[in-house]
């Protein structure tokens, strides 16, 4: 390929990847969908062109949404950057998919921490900003419900219990952000194996999402975890274990959209139905519980049958 070429590829790499962040940030709804979608260019020409080349891409690109969009979306889309580097970084190693997966999400947090301790100075000022963040966001949702006209009463039973909601979002925030960030990375890896299908085996040993399986032994951190949760005192502990509670909880969560994924494949359900379902899962708090739990039984049910003997999981449909 000519230089000409890659530059083209660069930049037209380059302009997508930024344009999709600045216009994500800019509108709230459009957000959600489009900055998981962001690194795609990015990932996509450090695939085709290298990770040098991709990396160099990487640092413009921020700069860019820096001079652009000012520091703090310049931080968010840093982390994104961080995620290709890692992903980039994970892949051709033959590593799994939950290794590819939670390793690039644990750097990411790692980093965001890092970050915030080194803004703030500490982390109980670190609390102390999240906490301020969380109660500015729950004031305007308060203020948002009472504009939309719901009951008075909801809106003061919600006003009374904030500082509960805020003091279990604060204990929770990191799950939740490995969550998010364990999201974003399989959105990604979604988007490439769909790009990139002849390089399946490039980017983790098992790369068919549907036939995935959380490891075996991840089910004993899950359980004592859970015992840890029930320890007196020891809040500190306590929290921790919360966390890591709901960290593998994520995996479970994922394991079990593997097992619906598979069955709407063999049985050929209707897309219309399998978009309706993906809905009520994610937007009804039962259904998410139900696919966790499914995820947890698929351990010993083995739904899918994929434990054949002789066979791999990625094998065995």
């Amino acid at each position: 390929m000519s230089w000409l070429q890659v530059a083209k590829s660069f930049l037209l790499a380059l302009a997508s990847t930024v344009l999709l962040f600045l216009f994500g940030a800019s509108v709230p709804l459009a957000g959600i969908l489009l900055i998981p979608l962001a690194p795609q260019p990015a990932l996509a020409f450090g695939l085709r062109h290298g990770t040098g080349k991709g990396a160099g891409l990487l640092l413009l690109a921020t700069a860019l949404v820096s001079s652009l969009g000012g520091s703090e979306l310049g931080v968010g889309y840093s982390l994104l950057a961080l995620m290709v580097v890692l992903l980039l970084f994970c892949f051709g190693r033959g590593w799994s998919i939950e290794r590819v997966v939670g390793s690039t999400a644990a750097g990411m947090l790692a980093a965001l921490a890092a970050a915030l301790c080194l803004s703030f100075g500490s982390v109980a000022e670190v609390q102390e900003g999240v906490r301020a963040a969380l109660q500015d966001n729950l004031d305007a949702s308060l203020e948002l419900y009472d504009t939309l006209g719901f009951s008075s009463q909801s809106v003061e039973l919600l006003s009374e219990r904030a500082p509960q909601i805020i003091e279990m979002l604060l204990r929770i925030i990191p799950a939740l952000v490995f969550a998010g960030f364990v999201t974003v990375v399989l959105i990604n890896f979604f988007f490439l194996l769909r790009r990139f299908p002849e390089r399946h085996s490039f980017f983790a040993s098992t790369a068919d999402l549907r036939e995935w399986r959380s490891p075996e032994s991840l089910v004993w951190c899950f359980i004592l975890s859970g015992f840890g949760l029930l320890l007196p005192g020891w809040e500190t502990v306590r929290t921790l274990a919360l966390n890591l509670f709901l960290m593998i909880a994520v995996f479970y969560f994922f394991q079990g959209l593997s097992v619906i994924a598979y069955y709407f494949h063999h049985k050929h359900v209707p897309y219309f139905l399998r978009s309706l379902a993906y809905v009520l899962i994610v937007f009804e708090q039962i259904f998410t519980l139900f696919v966790v739990a499914l995820g947890l039984f698929d351990l010993w049910g083995d739904f899918r049958r994929l434990k054949k003997k002789g066979f791999s999981p990625g094998q065995a449909s």
